[in-house]
């Protein structure tokens, strides 16, 4: 490859940083203050019917006010209302002092939808990820295992200097930076689309923002590979080690994370 080809390279990977962390952002739609002080409407959260709505967190939607159990099942209903919207009918109606009492309080968000409004018709909706969420586990161990390996690579290079592995490295670290991206765009679409308890919500958050910055990371050191494809010396050398030590470590906290939305937070404990 000629110089010129990879510093081009490796510009394109950088500036595609930004835009891809543009797409793994839900977009939401816009909002405006409500007016309406209706009663609650429901006594159970949409988004999770097993948990308790509470009154005081709610927004207006066509008029109606709605309770979640929590923020982020709140957002959840911001980025996808026709997703929950049926479930209302069956979710038992808030308590009528309680409810009224707490839609007199302060300001709401009122959210406003082109679609139909809250249906009163009961009908089935399938609780089953979409497909896109449900190979998510597959994608994530592309990284989990590109980036030990490329470690193991570099490390065996800059102890014995083999031309065999100079470049031993840039296979499975190329392949973790891809798979990195469809991670972690899977991974907010499985997080849109099933449910958590309120004791993981932490972990949905914290699974995210690992798992984003395991993707910047591993394109940053893609680049950086690329752009010093045959002088990777001096310093260069030592902020490439460093970043993909920090990686293989992240990448051992973002599947933890993983694991505690799976088996619970103390699936490593005896």
């Amino acid at each position: 490859m000629m110089p010129a080809r990879r510093k081009q390279l490796a510009r394109c990977l950088a500036l595609a940083v930004g835009g891809l962390l543009a797409l793994t952002v839900p977009a939401q739609a816009d909002e405006v203050p409500a007016t309406s002080s209706a009663p609650v409407l429901n006594r159970y959260c949409p988004v999770m019917p097993e948990e308790e709505a509470d009154p005081a967190l709610t927004l207006v939607y066509k008029g109606r006010r709605i309770a979640f159990c929590c923020d982020t099942c709140l957002g959840k209903f911001r980025n996808n209302p026709q997703r929950y919207i049926a479930r209302l009918a069956s979710l038992g109606a808030m308590p009528a002092a309680e409810a009224h009492d707490e839609s007199a309080d302060g300001e709401d968000d009122e959210y406003d939808d082109a679609g139909d409004g809250l249906s009163t018709h009961e009908h089935e909706e399938s609780d089953r990820p979409p497909l896109l969420a449900r190979v998510h586990p597959v994608l994530i161990h592309f990284p989990l295992a590109g980036l030990p390996m490329a470690w193991i690579a570099w490390l065996i290079w800059t102890r014995t200097r083999r031309d065999a592995w100079t470049h031993a490295d840039l296979v499975p670290l190329s392949v973790a930076a891809a798979a990195s991206i469809a991670a972690v765009i899977t991974g907010n679409i499985a997080h849109d689309s099933m449910r958590f308890g309120e004791s993981l919500h932490d972990y949905v958050h914290w699974h995210q923002y690992a798992g984003t910055t395991l993707m910047v990371l591993t394109l940053l050191l893609t680049a950086l590979r690329l752009w010093r494809w045959t002088r990777l010396e001096g310093r260069w050398m030592i902020v490439y080690g460093t970043g993909l030590t920090l990686a293989v470590l992240l990448s051992m906290v973002t599947g933890y994370l993983g694991g505690s939305l799976v088996y619970g937070p103390d699936h490593l404990l005896p």
